[in-house]
């Protein structure tokens, strides 16, 4: 199945199950997004130790 057909049916599909209004407020919960999410997650995860995350835990808590 070429890619436009499964656009096609998946459209038909959300529309049929959510009506017109639903299918468009479905679809723009979706962003395409920029950047490399795996790179940047690593340049803000990989320096928490696991007392970091332990102290996170006992604040939330509180």
């Amino acid at each position: 199945m070429k890619a436009s057909e499964i656009s096609r049916r998946g459209y038909n599909a959300l529309i049929q199950e959510l009506d017109y209004a639903g299918a468009g407020r479905f679809l723009l919960r979706f962003e395409s997004g920029t950047g490399d999410y795996t790179k940047e997650r690593h340049q803000w995860l990989d320096p928490l130790t696991m007392e970091d995350f332990r102290s996170f835990v006992r604040q939330k808590k509180r």
